[in-house]
């Protein structure tokens, strides 16, 4: 029995690599990491590479209001990291219901605002002092007001939190008794 199949590009990656960025939704979703990562798109609208009803789907599989209230949940994620790097392993695009859609693994490094022994390596030897593997879903539409043509509409995320919450109380960050209230 055959199953329909559609076309897709998909690639194990070390990161960021140049080879990738033929993909023009790869270019946009690696300019948007970079951004997010190191640039200023925590400090601009969020509709600057985000739909106007841009839709983020937390871990827990809560799905966020459209617009704003998905953009500060998205950031909430992040404010116990003083830093972070999304380096990318996996990457599948194809396109889907008049867009594309692209999922990808990846370990998102983080330190955190307490000090201590940063023990794990990503790829150019830099240390941090938490790793989580996570996985994310990108739905991108056209739009020619978005960085190099494009718009997410949608995230879904997927992620451990198990090593950063270990590593927040390790450093007493977090009491394991506030876990459970």
């Amino acid at each position: 029995m055959s199953y329909p199949t559609i076309q897709a590009y998909q690639a194990y990656t070390n990161g960021t690599e140049e080879r990738l960025r033929e993909h023009p939704v790869l270019d946009f979703l690696f300019h948007h990491q970079e951004s997010f990562d190191h640039g200023n798109m925590k400090t601009e609208p969020y509709t600057v590479f985000h739909t106007d009803d841009f839709t983020f789907t937390k871990t827990d599989g809560t799905v966020l209001p459209p617009g704003e209230a998905s953009w500060k949940g998205w950031l909430e994620g992040y404010v116990f990291f003083t830093e972070h790097l999304h380096e990318a392993r996996y990457v599948c695009v194809y396109e889907r219901d008049g867009g594309w859609e692209m999922v990808g693994v990846a370990n998102i490094y983080c330190n955190l605002p307490v000090p201590g022994e940063r023990t794990k390596t990503d790829l150019s030897g830099r240390k941090w002092d938490i790793v989580v593997p996570g996985s994310f879903i990108f739905n991108c539409v056209q739009d020619s007001a978005g960085p190099k043509g494009f718009k997410v509409k949608s995230m879904t995320l997927f992620g451990d939190r198990v090593p950063a919450v270990a590593e927040m109380i390790k450093r007493g960050m977090v009491k394991p008794e506030d876990l459970f209230k």
